[in-house]
């Protein structure tokens, strides 16, 4: 036999069972006063019969009348949402949950799907606005995300991203790890170590925080009176020959965007017979987009990912009670790794 589903009460239900107006539970369920009188007697009296009742309010009628649900959305346009600890956005959803602990909210992971992938705006509407304000992680990318975002801010929907994000017209909140003064930082670092000719290796897609590292680069490379040499490539097109190119130019330390650029680089010096740090050194600007472990521990940037997500809940809850955009970048970390040593003997270039 099928269980026959319980009825969830009503306000007009409660407020028969307590002898009152449905007006008077509204405002004793909201806690704020208004035209109608409510006793301590009445206010006791309606609690008690939506105690009896199991009455539960609706969260997002209750918004609708102007309060908040004290929720806040979590959004990406990732095919899903990380369950390894080793994704990159894991630390920064674990900084998400303890902030949004510390002050008092709750989360609500946007998931919904459709065939074309994870998209704002679904049968005209945005589900996002289930939430007071939303966080978003990831590259915004295409054009049809980008319009996604400029209408939902244009909505008056309250958004904090997690990185530095640019919308022509429109002023954002983000918070964003400095990648543009851990790059400058990285570049005295080889410095130190005797390097002189640096080559920046970068990939091909154009989005903000690659854009920070290689104006960290050239910034660097221009206070030291050196010229920035900087290339952009696919993996595939760092080749044997591309390496033999560069270390016969005299480049003996090389700042690389990311983990798979870095992982081509080293397939390639493989097919050559050279390796790091021996006959040159290399860093990479970040921490691995994937939950694949990195082949060797290598000299590389660490993000402040978790610290990441607690600011940006603090943002978004500033937000929501009024204040202004705020845009905030963390310090990154140094990690030494094997990859970086002493300039080969002669480098004087």
């Amino acid at each position: 036999m099928i269980p026959t589903l319980r009825k969830r009460p009503t306000q007009k239900e409660v407020a028969e069972r307590a002898g009152v107006s449905q007006g008077v539970v509204s405002q004793v369920l909201n806690n704020r006063t208004g035209a109608i009188r409510v006793t301590p007697e009445t206010r006791e009296r309606v609690m008690q019969a939506m105690q009896e009742m199991g009455y539960v309010p609706n969260i997002a009628a209750r918004s609708l009348v102007g309060g908040q649900t004290h929720i806040m959305g979590v959004f990406t346009y990732e095919p899903v949402f990380p369950t390894d600890t080793r994704n990159f956005f894991y630390p920064i959803l674990e900084g998400i949950e303890e902030g949004a602990a510390d002050l008092n909210y709750d989360l609500l992971l946007h998931t919904r799907s459709t065939g074309s992938g994870r998209r704002v705006y679904q049968e005209r509407s945005s589900r996002l606005s289930l939430a007071d304000g939303t966080l978003i992680l990831g590259e915004l990318g295409e054009p049809r995300r980008r319009e996604e975002i400029t209408r939902l801010i244009g909505e008056g929907h309250p958004v904090v991203f997690l990185g530095r994000r640019d919308l022509p017209g429109h002023t954002l909140s983000w918070v964003a790890a400095d990648y543009a003064q851990a790059t400058e930082d990285a570049v005295g670092v080889f410095r130190d170590h005797g390097h002189r000719k640096l080559l920046y290796l970068g990939g091909t897609r154009n989005h903000e925080s690659a854009s920070d590292r290689e104006a960290g680069f050239r910034q660097a490379q221009r206070l030291a009176g050196r010229e920035p040499q900087v290339e952009r490539v696919n993996p595939e097109s760092i080749t044997s020959a591309e390496v033999r190119r560069h270390l016969d130019a005299g480049v003996t330390g090389l700042l690389i965007e990311n983990d798979e650029l870095a992982v081509a680089w080293l397939a390639a010096c493989r097919e050559v017979g050279v390796d790091a740090p021996g006959d040159h050194s290399f860093a990479v600007l970040g921490d691995p987009i994937s939950a694949a472990p990195r082949p060797r521990p290598w000299a590389a940037l660490e993000l402040p990912r978790r610290e990441m997500g607690r600011e940006a809940v603090r943002v978004l809850a500033s937000r929501l009670v009024g204040g202004p955009d705020e845009t905030l970048r963390l310090a990154c970390r140094w990690v030494p790794g094997d990859t970086l040593g002493p300039a080969p003997s002669g480098d004087v270039r």
